[in-house]
């Protein structure tokens, strides 16, 4: 069922619903307040019948009600007097008692002649000097009364429905109006040949239709940002995989054809290894990118010291590149820390992005000091700072070189892929931590990696 179909009947029923309470609210409130006006009516007549005890002529004078009757009971209960007309009425002796009990009562009774019951009233009354208590009764149908009533109920019922047609048509003229938005954004999706890149253009760019359709055109922008990322990515994994590949088998061929001694075998034999490993460690850097993207909210955590961490991968490199120089200073906030600072990660995966950042710095550096900082930011944080004296990073290439397979524009001369950096982004923000790249003064580049601190209550 469509949105408008359901505001239309939601629209249409409650109205209608509210319509018939009001409807039958005044409905009942006048047949509560004819059926209260006819037994005042009633009373009266009924406290004046006991004179025609006296005056036979105020039986005539009574009978101004249609189709009155009236009745006088003695103390005994004997009937005592009957206008002309009754005789429509029989009252029980538990009626009568009734009566004497409660000295007042209204009844109704049902009349064959008569679509509405005929309504009457008794009360007892007392006549100096005698003791006993004499009861009256009188009866009348209350036509004129029943007639407003049934036309009242007619003109309620007609009204109803005629408002509830007006209101089912005026829901479904709002609806289509309150819905004019959507269904132009709709007619925009559904257009064929529509512009590339296709973009959604509502009616009021404030109203809940604009915010869908720049919600929706964001999506398509990220969406559109992906599929270029995408094909860029496997443009250039299709040539970084090839280039190995090509030289491998260029130094094969011809080790094949032009080598005839051992030594020269053995020396294309080593290009070819040196080239497959680079392929190799390609290959790893890929699978690492493709683990982290369905890792999510799975990654495995656990308390760790971030100091243990960093003095690790500075061993690592240390030990991979003996000649590079690299220091490390702990800041004095860092110092002042009871405790060592705790973070709530993966130690695998730290290991591998504080290398590559690390590692990154020493290749751009070549061979000047690389200097590692660790200071507090917030109570709440812990930043790292890597510092290079390297070639730096063009501002054009700030954010392009954390794509994968993506290399500054001034690093062709250093080997890599671009991997490094993508990882190192994607790990700390699974960490939920932040990775910025800023010039350094002075010529290079600063890493900083700013992750959140393990809290007591954790």
């Amino acid at each position: 069922m469509q949105i408008r179909h359901k505001l239309l009947f939601w629209f249409a029923g409650l109205v209608s619903v509210i319509l018939l309470v009001f409807s039958t609210y005044v409905y009942w409130s006048y047949a509560e307040f004819r059926t209260q006006g006819f037994a005042q009516r009633l009373v009266r007549k009924a406290e004046l019948l006991y004179q025609v005890l006296d005056d036979a002529r105020v039986d005539k004078a009574l009978a101004t009600l249609p189709e009155q009757a009236g009745y006088i009971y003695s103390p005994t209960d004997q009937l005592i007097y009957a206008s002309p007309n009754a005789g429509d009425y029989q009252p029980s002796a538990a009626f009568l008692a009734e009566v004497r009990q409660q000295g007042r009562l209204a009844f109704e009774f049902a009349s064959t002649s008569h679509l509405y019951a005929k309504e009457g009233v008794a009360l007892t009354f007392r006549r100096p000097p005698e003791s006993g208590r004499y009861l009256a009764i009188v009866t009348a149908y209350d036509n004129a009364g029943f007639t407003r009533e049934h036309t009242l109920l007619r003109t309620l019922l007609y009204g109803y429905l005629g408002a509830v047609v007006l209101v089912a048509g005026l829901g479904l003229v709002f609806a289509r109006w309150a819905l004019l938005p959507f269904d132009r954004l709709i007619g925009q999706l559904r257009r064929p040949g529509a512009a590339q890149p296709f973009r959604l253009h509502p009616l009021h760019r404030h109203d809940e239709a604009g915010e869908l359709a720049a919600a929706f055109n964001n999506l398509l922008a990220r969406q559109e940002a992906l599929a270029q990322s995408q094909q860029a990515f496997i443009a250039q994994a299709s040539h970084e995989l090839r280039t190995p590949l090509t030289t491998v088998k260029g130094w094969l061929e011809t080790s094949l054809a032009y080598d005839a001694d051992a030594s020269s075998l053995r020396e294309g034999i080593r290009q070819a290894a040196q080239e497959l490993d680079k392929l190799t460690a390609l290959a790893n850097g890929l699978l690492h990118l493709a683990h982290l993207e369905g890792l999510g909210t799975r990654l495995e955590r656990q308390p760790l010291e971030l100091m243990d961490v960093l003095l690790d991968v500075i061993d690592t490199v240390q030990h991979q590149r003996p000649a590079q120089r690299l220091a490390l200073a702990v800041g004095e906030g860092v110092q002042q820390q009871t405790s060592a600072p705790v973070v709530l990660g993966n130690t695998h995966l730290l290991r591998i992005a504080f290398t590559n950042l690390v590692d990154n710095a020493c290749k751009y550096s070549d061979g000047q000091p690389v200097a590692l900082r660790l200071e507090m930011h917030t109570d709440l944080a812990i930043r790292l700072a890597i510092e290079d004296r390297g070639i730096g990073i063009m501002p054009i290439d700030a954010e392009r070189i954390f794509q994968p397979l993506t290399r500054g524009g001034n690093s062709q001369q250093v080997s890599g892929f671009g991997i490094g950096l993508t990882l190192a982004r994607q790990i700390v923000q699974l960490h939920q931590g932040q990775l910025w790249l800023r010039p350094r003064p002075g010529g290079g580049t600063v890493a900083e990696v700013e992750l959140p601190l393990l809290r007591e209550t954790e």
